[in-house]
């Protein structure tokens, strides 16, 4: 007999004034499945924690940890992510060294310190560069209306043109090797 037949046997039962059969369910805790499951748990929540835990440094805080002001402002977020404080604090470092006098060492180091990033940037991409004029460049293009057709493209380069532009790779570095120990 099913769950349904017997709950209609039931109603009959209690509409005749009768009583329905008694039954008594038993819950069964399954000690194993339950420790499993509070494990399972556990290590949702340590995962969820180191990705908080990671992502902590990316986000600007609410209050400048220095002067406990809340950080609104847009050049709250770059100077947070540049020195760790807010804008009104890197204003007041910078005049504490303007009065010092170290200001201007400070200043040109800075300057010192993006030229040479940006020497180092140009570095690489020239590098790149230089290893792409190696290989024969495959360019592709998507020009018909269709949506899926793709027109491919090679350049072929001679050897005297893959020599001049490993010439002017080279050239290239070394200018900016110079550059670079000027600084």
């Amino acid at each position: 007999m099913n769950e349904h037949d017997r709950h209609v046997r039931a109603r009959k039962e209690i509409l005749a004034g009768g009583i329905p059969e008694k039954r008594i369910m038993v819950a069964v805790e399954d000690k194993e499945f339950i420790e499993q499951r509070k494990q399972e748990k556990r290590e949702e929540q340590r995962k969820a924690l180191d990705r908080l835990e990671a992502t902590k440094d990316a986000r600007t805080p609410w209050f400048c940890p220095s002067c406990e002001k809340v950080m609104k402002k847009n050049l709250d977020d770059k100077m947070w992510r540049l020195y760790g404080h807010c804008f009104d604090c890197q204003v007041d470092v910078e005049h504490r060294m303007r009065l010092d006098g170290t200001y201007d060492v400070w200043e040109k180091d800075k300057i010192k310190a993006n030229k040479k990033s940006y020497i180092d940037d140009m570095e690489r991409m020239v590098v790149e560069w230089k290893k792409l004029t190696e290989e024969t460049p495959q360019f592709h293009n998507q020009i018909a209306p269709d949506g899926y057709t793709i027109d491919s493209e090679d350049w072929k380069q001679t050897e005297e043109n893959r020599e001049f532009l490993n010439n002017l790779a080279d050239n290239t570095l070394e200018y900016l090797k110079n550059m670079k120990e000027k600084l």
